[in-house]
């Protein structure tokens, strides 16, 4: 076997410790290898070919239903119809019924995707259509188009084929409460108003009593519709119905929304939630109109006014100081922005006036007080003018000053009728002062002789003695006498109160502050004996202080309170109120009472010398509300007064804060 290759293997004797090997041939050990290839080798083309032939029955099998499923899944991509298949393997008809099943679940949610779209189409268009008519709501402020914008946009968006929107007309002192259609859709205005109102059914009365929305899916079948006998003949055809009230903020009842469809069921929850919402901005938008109409007419009647008191009218920001475009101004003064603004105005104030109007102006603006002044005012032709001026600060409602706004007004010719009115009063005065003083010396002359008649009763009785007409020729005389006496003493009274009226008119006033509270109170502790013999109580409360000239004032107020206990009526506790208060820069005194009161026909006249009212049981010479009237006047102020017969009678005095 010398160069055979051979296969050796070999191992240690555990006992012996000697080496074993043992070699085979390398020949016999391939040889049965290469049989058992060659066996395997043939068994698996066996194999494969047997495996072939059954690949090519199960495929002959099979094809048709692939082919099948093949199918589906191309119908399944296009979105068809897929039919499961029938008399196919088990494993493909379950796989066929999976395609089928997907096939349908996509054709479902298609369809779903396409209501969805369809939705959201919709509820688009009604977006636009409820921002179109926010839109409209926020811009307009005509009552008119306002309701028809409501009333076509909820028609649109419900679905109705009617729509109405009845506006509620609050009740006046000339007519009670009403209510008319303003606005309509999907129908002529005849079809609604040759009808009338709604009838106050039980399906209609909630909507206009404003207690919530009313839905009915067939009012012909509800019961809250036919209790005045259903449907009028020729009425448009309505089966569903769907009202809402519209409410402003407030709470007021502003109007009704009513919708109708000739079909039953049209309206649900959805419907009623819009027409909700729209209800909400119409009333905004009713309210804004509103608000809006009240201001322009304010506006109007402020214009007026200005126009009727031949005002000028200027506005200065939170500071005083004049700015922005200012017309009136510019017209009288002929000054320009750059000239008026900040305290330019000032230079066509007159140079005597200007510090003091600017010191008074200043002291109005720190203290955010009315501001009541006068001062002449250069005019834009070079002629100075009396003016008064009045200006209030306008105040936002958080406290803030906004602005001022004032009114200068022309007085001149007022001024210089009131200059000539005091210089014809001086010479009345003179004149009365003079008459009263001339007719005092004839007076004394007849009291004189009516003494010396009286003092020769007795030698002339003693001269008749025996006659037979001496007792009445002497009771004649006594009485004409009593005549005579009665006569001077009014006239002599009539006479001492024209000359105390003269001389209040040239007397001169001297103002002082004054505790008006304290002042009150003085005079009616000075009247207390009178009031408790009258049974009268007199209440003061807090009165302002004023400056004035202090005997004037309690001449005034006592006047008052003296004529208030002495006419009070009889049987009937008295009361006495005297209140008071700063109104428009003035102090403004109430002297109330429960007494007789004055016939308004007398109102006037009670004002007027030697004039009395009612009846004539008290001691007077009418005198004493000609003289209040008198110094009223003449410490700047005025006086009124209001009365009812039987009730009682109110003097209200009206004095400046500081006598000028």
């Amino acid at each position: 076997m010398e160069g055979e290759p051979v296969f050796v293997t070999y191992a240690r004797a555990p006992r012996s410790g000697l080496r074993v090997a043992v070699g085979v041939p390398f020949e016999a050990l391939t040889a049965p290898v290469r049989a058992s290839v060659l066996w395997f080798v043939g068994l698996g083309l066996a194999l494969a070919a047997l495996a072939v032939a059954l690949a090519l029955a199960v495929a002959r099998h099979i094809a048709a239903p692939l082919r099948g499923l093949a199918a589906q899944a191309v119908a399944l991509g296009r979105g068809e119809a897929v039919r499961p298949l029938a008399d196919v393997p088990a494993e493909i008809e379950a796989v066929s019924a999976e395609l089928a099943r997907a096939a349908q679940l996509q054709r479902d949610r298609a369809a779903e995707r396409e209501r969805a779209a369809a939705t959201l189409r919709e509820e688009t268009q009604r977006l636009e259509v409820m921002n179109r008519v926010g839109l409209a709501l926020s811009s307009e402020l005509d009552r008119q188009r306002l309701g028809q914008a409501v009333i076509e946009a909820a028609t649109r968006l419900t679905g109705a084929a009617y729509g109405a929107l009845f506006e509620r007309v609050p009740a006046s002192v000339d007519a009670p409460e009403r209510w008319h259609l303003l606005s309509l859709a999907g129908a002529p205005l005849e079809s609604f108003t040759r009808f009338g109102l709604p009838r106050a059914t039980g399906l209609f009365a909630p909507t206009f009593r404003a207690d919530g929305p009313v839905r009915s899916d067939d009012i012909l079948a509800d019961p809250r519709y036919g209790s005045l006998g259903g449907m009028p003949q020729g009425h448009l055809p309505v089966r569903s119905y769907l009202a809402l009230p519209v409410v402003s903020r407030t709470g007021t009842t502003l109007g009704a929304l009513l919708f109708g469809h000739p079909e039953p069921r049209r309206f649900g929850d959805r419907e009623q939630t819009l027409v909700a919402g729209l209800a909400g901005q119409a009333a905004v938008a009713l309210d804004n109109a509103a608000l809006f109409e009240s201001v322009r007419r304010s506006q109007d009647r402020f214009a007026a006014a200005v126009q009727a008191v031949r005002g000028v009218l200027w506005t200065n920001d939170a500071g005083g100081r004049m700015a922005g475009d200012q017309p009136g101004w510019s017209a009288l003064t002929g000054q320009g922005p750059q000239q008026y603004r900040g305290y330019g105005w000032a230079e066509a104030v007159h140079p005597d006036d200007r510090a003091a109007s600017v010191e008074a102006w200043n002291a109005a603006v720190a203290g955010r007080r009315l501001f009541a002044h006068e001062h002449r005012v250069r005019r834009h032709d070079g002629i100075w003018r009396t003016f008064a001026i009045k200006a209030v600060p306008v105040v936002e409602p958080d406290g803030t000053l906004r602005e001022w706004v004032g009114v200068h007004t022309d007085i001149t010719e007022q001024r210089a009728a009131e200059a000539a009115l005091r210089e014809s009063n001086d010479e009345i005065q003179r004149y009365a002062y003079i008459v009263s003083h001339d007719l005092r010396a004839p007076l004394v002359n007849i009291m004189g002789f009516t003494s010396e008649i009286e003092a020769s009763r007795g030698d002339i009785a003693a001269a008749l003695a025996g006659h037979p007409e001496a007792g009445r020729i002497d009771a004649d005389l006594a009485e004409s006498l009593g005549f005579i006496k009665a006569a001077i003493t009014k006239m002599d009274g009539l006479i001492n109160a024209i000359l105390r009226l003269s001389r209040e008119g040239r007397r001169s006033f001297h103002p002082e502050p004054l505790d008006m509270t304290a002042v009150m109170h003085d005079l009616a502790d000075a009247q207390r004996h009178q009031a408790a013999a009258a049974g009268a109580s007199v209440e003061i409360g807090p009165l302002p202080e004023i400056v004035a000239d202090r005997v004037a004032v309690g001449q005034i107020f006592g006047n008052l309170l003296d004529n208030a206990i002495k006419y009070l009526e009889d049987g009937r506790p008295g009361r006495i109120a005297v209140t008071g208060a700063v109104v428009e820069g003035q102090a403004v005194f109430r002297v109330a009472d429960n007494g007789r009161g004055i016939a308004a026909s007398d109102h006037a006249r009670v004002f007027e010398l030697f004039r009395r009212s009612g009846r004539q049981d008290r001691p007077g010479e009418g005198i004493g509300l000609a003289h209040v009237r008198t110094l009223a006047r003449a410490l700047g102020g005025q006086i009124d007064l209001a009365s009812v017969v039987g009730a009682g009678t109110t003097f209200t005095v009206t004095l400046p804060l500081r006598q000028p």
